[in-house]
């Protein structure tokens, strides 16, 4: 698993051509800001202190707070524990974990996440990857 710091030099390169701004957040924080708002609306964070993202949080509401988490309690690449904020009150419920997370929105973060990543993703894969990622939340914002 890259650093933090290699994985958000690598995301920068990916997000160069794009609206896409990738910046430094609290500690351990990778923000994404998907949409050229200046706020981001998602961030790989390493809650371990192991300089490498256990988990993806997604503000799926456009009120710029997360209320998403994927989080990689095993470090496997596979986000094996979801968390939702429905308030947005920074209460956060467990929303499954383990092999019942395993419906279309959940395969798609999670290959998201994995590209996100894999210190062997290149630019090319990682640019695909933010794209997707912000096609999903426009997607999951519109209720479709």
């Amino acid at each position: 698993m890259p650093t933090l710091k290699q994985m958000k030099k690598k995301l920068k390169e990916a997000a160069e051509m794009d609206k896409i701004t990738i910046s430094k957040g609290e500690k351990n924080q990778i923000l994404i800001d998907l949409n050229g708002d200046g706020k981001p609306e998602a961030a790989l964070i390493d809650t371990t202190d192991s300089d490498g993202a256990d988990l993806l949080a997604l503000d799926l509401t456009g009120d710029h707070k997360f209320n998403l988490y994927l989080d990689d309690t095993d470090n496997t690449h596979f986000p094996d524990v979801v968390y939702v904020d429905k308030n947005g009150d920074g209460n956060l419920q467990l929303a499954g974990e383990g092999e019942c997370l395993k419906n279309d929105i959940h395969a798609k973060l999670v290959k998201i996440y994995n590209t996100l990543v894999d210190e062997e993703s290149d630019t090319e894969h990682i640019n695909k990857a933010l794209h997707e990622l912000a096609d999903l939340i426009k997607e999951i914002r519109s209720g479709n």
